[in-house]
């Protein structure tokens, strides 16, 4: 796994500066070009996202106490948050979400 690289001036971006993405777009700090999100990596991180809130109602059925379900799930997502930017790809263009 490596972080995204700037498609102009191969910039590696830092953990930080990729966390929060607003709009699938970044600003690469080193030359200041627009960095749209691929779709393909899109999918992946909408997919990841998609099974955090399911994943208490799981713990749930298994008859789990809400704190250590609670904690799970806390973990789930800082696993989730620490993992997701390096699973990013940075292209020059926006691209369709399908």
């Amino acid at each position: 796994m490596a972080l995204p690289v700037c498609w102009s001036c191969n910039y590696i971006f830092k953990w930080r500066e990729v966390l929060f993405i607003i709009d699938g777009r970044k600003k690469c700090p080193n030359c200041g070009e627009r960095q749209y999100i691929t779709t393909q990596s899109n999918r992946e991180s909408g997919l990841y996202g998609v099974v955090l809130p399911v994943i208490p109602f799981v713990l749930n059925v298994f008859g789990l106490s809400w704190i250590l379900t609670g904690s799970i799930a806390f973990l789930a997502m800082m696993i989730y948050l620490s993992v997701i930017p390096f699973k990013l790809q940075f292209t020059n263009y926006r691209e369709p979400l399908f």
